[in-house]
């Protein structure tokens, strides 16, 4: 049985790059999600090529990636990085 890391998924809706947080998504994180828009790939490997560009947790939700980013021991920041769904 695979592992739900590998199973491919098409990505859409990466995020804009703006909104109500805090601080920006860091852009070579919203860069990797622009260029994931569209493609089909495995969580296992979307999830590698957002953490290439950043030291932040990459997490997988129930059907979006996000990134956490701590600022300090009281502050972190969460940004849903992009969505994804099952390739029928």
């Amino acid at each position: 049985m695979k592992s739900r890391l590998d199973v491919i998924r098409t990505f859409y809706d990466p995020h804009p790059g703006f909104g109500g947080a805090m601080i920006p998504i860091p852009t070579l994180v919203r860069k990797v999600a622009e260029r994931l828009d569209g493609k089909s790939m495995t969580l296992r490997e979307a999830v590698a090529k957002i953490q290439k560009v950043t030291k932040g947790k990459i997490r997988i939700r129930e059907n979006w990636i996000s990134l956490e980013l701590e600022e300090s021991d009281t502050r972190r920041h969460m940004f849903r990085v992009i969505r994804f769904k099952y390739v029928s």
